[in-house]
């Protein structure tokens, strides 16, 4: 059709920008038993690369490990739920990894600790298949993911030969102290024996109170801990909201680097607002890049 070539609109290629952003699904990173454990990953790659036999891309970006919260087990914990959220990091160039851990019903604490540094250890470990640098490695949860999330940058029950190094931990509205739940407004019976935490740690915390302390970041806290930032809405009716001040306290006590935000009106649910998406970007991005 001569005539129409001067209509025909025309943009510019970017051989050097890598733009296609990867979800790859299901990656066994710890085999239990009959439970293999899994986690979803996002990585700038295109798929086309694989499929034409072409090298791709070769560039590496910090890490977040993001933990969905379900209890421990209360709930169904969704690999896929935060991924829409999760992708706005990644479009910022990092990989992100949303983690599985074993259920409370499958076994008690501190089973999913354990889970969560066989993460971090698989991912360093594949760092260059996965385009990570395994020296920039945040850990970012939420409710009982956010508990999970504290004990793993604060090294719970580590040891010196097996360090689970991280360099950033974020923290929305996770339990800290177990034996002090109870002592606040709550839809939960913290101290029965049906509670999420009860649950954990294999029996009502207050009957099982070495194991709930074992089981509570705040007994963790170190002069060294990575950079902590913490969110929790002053509505919270599942995990009190003075959880959150007395880990802040305890932290900047023992000179750490730990930030509070108190989310005023808001209840126990994902920080999905921009004003606080942009303080989590902001985190991240101050000590990771």
């Amino acid at each position: 059709m001569v005539g129409y070539e001067s209509e025909i609109k025309e943009l510019h290629w970017d051989q050097d920008v890598n733009s296609f952003l990867q979800l790859i699904p299901n990656i066994i990173y710890s085999d239990k038993g009959n439970n293999p454990l899994k986690l979803n990953l996002l990585v700038y790659r295109n798929p086309m690369d694989a499929l034409f036999n072409r090298e791709g891309n070769k560039e590496v970006y910090p890490l977040i490990i993001y933990l969905q919260g379900c209890g421990w087990g209360w709930s169904d914990q969704d690999l896929f739920a935060f991924i829409p959220q999760l992708s706005e990091f990644a479009k910022r160039g990092y990989v992100v990894a949303s983690v599985q851990y074993r259920l409370s019903s499958e076994a008690i604490f501190p089973a999913q600790l354990d889970d969560v540094k066989d993460a971090i250890q698989f991912l360093k470990s594949n760092a260059a298949k996965y385009n990570i640098d395994p020296s920039k490695v945040g850990l970012w949860g939420d409710s009982s993911g956010a508990h999970l999330a504290l004990l793993a940058g604060l090294d719970a029950l580590g040891s010196e030969e097996n360090q689970c190094v991280v360099q950033a931990v974020v923290d929305w509205f996770g339990p800290t102290e177990l034996l002090s739940m109870s002592k606040y407004p709550s839809v939960f019976d913290h101290d029965s024996p049906h509670s999420p935490e009860s649950k954990l740690v294999g029996g009502a915390i207050q009957e099982n109170q070495a194991r709930a302390r074992e089981a509570s970041p705040i007994e963790y806290v170190r002069s060294d801990a990575p950079p902590i930032l913490i969110m929790h809405g002053d509505a919270d009716d599942v995990v009190p909201y003075e959880q959150s001040v007395e880990l802040f306290y305890a932290l900047r006590r023992a000179g750490n680097n730990a930030s509070m935000y108190k989310i005023k009106g808001a209840g126990h649910n994902g920080f999905t607002q921009q004003q606080t998406m942009d303080v989590v970007k902001a985190f991240f991005d101050e000590h990771l890049k």
